[in-house]
């Protein structure tokens, strides 16, 4: 058999397996690692649907074990990491309740996605794509660990886990977020804008490695396109909300 036709599939595999060493990472107590593991489990998930797609070979087994894997990485992973780090000493349940949320919702969000075939061509997704919901965790995650040597409160789990529960409920909300680009410069002025937004963060990312602070450019990109994705959402509910008025 041709390898081609497995490619996808292996991209897939080899995120699933990235979000088994994040959680295996998170339960030895290394966090800062899990969290990079899950930011490369999400590089190996934007690709192996557009590769499926360029190769023609696009089929309903790889979007199932593509969700199969996502439950893992983005949603599993994550939960793991909010109990070890913050819910683990809360009394009774409440902090298993709590740390479950990315999981859960994550689920959900998943099962909605694999069954809502309206907007599959859309350019846009409807909720937080699990992917994002992850990296934005894992984004807060390196932040917070990097300043509560000095700082202490900002690991505060009622400080964090309100953000934490918000983000996860972006998941299934009706909030619009821009899919990961397509990979040529052929497809319009807003793929080729995400696409340069996508090199540029790249190209940010891997300098600011050798600076000692990817973190801060991870949080910088996560928070611009959850707040970009709030920010059209309200703007079109005004703009909905105009027109019924003046109607």
């Amino acid at each position: 058999m041709k390898i081609k036709q497995h490619l996808p599939s292996i991209f897939t595999l080899i995120n699933l397996f990235l979000g088994f060493l994040a959680i295996i990472n998170t339960m030895a107590g290394d966090y800062v690692v899990a969290c990079y593991i899950i930011l490369a489990a999400g590089a190996f998930d934007s690709v192996d649907g557009k590769i499926a797609r360029l190769i023609g070979i696009s089929t309903n087994f790889g979007k199932e074990i593509d969700s199969l894997a996502d439950m893992v990485s983005f949603c599993l992973a994550p939960s793991i990491l909010v109990y070890s780090l913050y819910t683990q000493n809360m009394p009774g349940i409440s902090g298993e309740l709590i740390a479950c949320a990315p999981l859960i919702i994550g689920a959900i969000r998943l099962a909605r996605f694999n069954t809502d075939v309206g907007d599959e061509n859309s350019a846009y997704f409807t909720g937080l794509p699990t992917p994002m919901n992850a990296l934005s965790i894992a984004s807060l995650v390196l932040f917070i660990e990097h300043f509560k040597i000095d700082n202490p409160e900002y690991s505060q789990p009622r400080l964090l886990l309100p953000l934490i529960l918000s983000l996860s409920y972006l998941m299934v909300s009706r909030v619009h977020y821009a899919k990961f680009p397509l990979l040529n410069f052929n497809s319009g002025k807003q793929n080729t804008l995400r696409l340069l937004g996508i090199v540029l963060f790249g190209i940010t990312f891997i300098g600011a490695i050798f600076f000692g602070y990817p973190y801060r450019v991870l949080a910088g990109f996560v928070s611009f396109y959850l707040l970009t994705g709030i920010w059209n959402h309200l703007k079109n509910l005004g703009n909905v909300e105009t027109k019924n008025q003046e109607t």
